[in-house]
């Protein structure tokens, strides 16, 4: 048995080195452990993005959590602030249900709602950027960004001001004569010998090529097949009850009993049926 479960093991150690060697920064979970405190490299990607040279980034932080007690929070996969006070938050979207406009409002909200102390001045709000890096064209219009502010219709355009800023990058424009076009296609790179700046290139190699970014990277990889396994049984168990209520011979408490789920979930899907 011993023998057995080493095999295994080493059979899981494999597979999982054989996909890390296929992760890249545009893979959310990459993305954040590789960006996770690191502020030069955080620096590099927010001035390339906005087209600046001076942004300082005094405090960076992968998988930052904005909770709510009674409404959805969120988890960002980088969140920075700079040297003005400006709160930046980077998020991977490979897939494009996640990039629809009412998701980076929310965003751009449950961040103010924490930005200021009773009493402090709506004035003193910081401005804010959402940054959603997808890896498909959002707009389908070819360009490398898609800036969304809030303007003033009645006085021609005119910006409204509030400091709210949310920005697509187009992951899929890789044109590298142009600063988006090179750090799209870094993004793009399994390989970090391929990317062309050292500094990114540099965060990807200490998470593959060495030995304790290999293991800390496979620890994760372990937990995320873990996290995986809970939810697909979850899943499973509300499929079950979701068939449980359409039949409605069973009452919320037997529903629970069977599936394992908590009684109050099976009310709420109750109620959204």
């Amino acid at each position: 048995m011993e023998k057995e479960n080493s095999k295994l093991q080493a059979a899981l150690l494999e597979r999982d080195l054989e996909r890390l060697s296929r992760l890249r920064l545009m893979d959310d979970d990459f993305f954040s452990e590789a960006l996770n405190g690191k502020k030069d490299a955080v620096e590099f990607i927010l001035n390339t993005i906005l087209g600046r040279t001076d942004l300082k980034v005094r405090h960076t932080a992968a998988q930052v959590e904005y909770k709510s007690a009674v409404k959805r929070s969120i988890r960002l996969d980088i969140w920075a602030e700079d040297s003005a006070g400006r709160i930046m938050d980077i998020e991977i979207q490979r897939s494009d249900r996640g990039t629809g406009a009412k998701r980076a409002r929310y965003h751009s909200s449950m961040i103010d709602r924490t930005l200021l102390a009773k009493g402090e001045d709506f004035d003193d709000l910081a401005d804010t950027y959402v940054i959603f890096i997808t890896e498909n064209d959002k707009f389908d219009a070819g360009k490398p960004l898609y800036h969304i502010e809030r303007k003033v219709e009645e006085l021609g355009n005119q910006s409204f001001g509030d400091g709210a800023h949310i920005i697509y990058v187009n992951g899929s424009f890789q044109e590298t004569e142009h600063p988006i076009g090179r750090l799209m296609h870094d993004f793009h790179c399994q390989n970090a010998d391929d990317m062309i700046n050292t500094i990114l290139a540099d965060e990807v190699r200490a998470l593959k090529e060495t030995e304790g970014g290999q293991r800390h990277m496979c620890r994760l990889l372990e937990e995320m097949r873990e996290e995986a396994a809970v939810e697909a049984i979850h899943e499973k168990a509300v499929e079950t009850a979701m068939r449980m209520l359409e039949r409605g011979k069973d009452t919320c408490e037997e529903i629970a009993d069977l599936t394992g789920l908590p009684i109050a979930e099976v009310q709420e899907l109750q109620e959204k049926r």
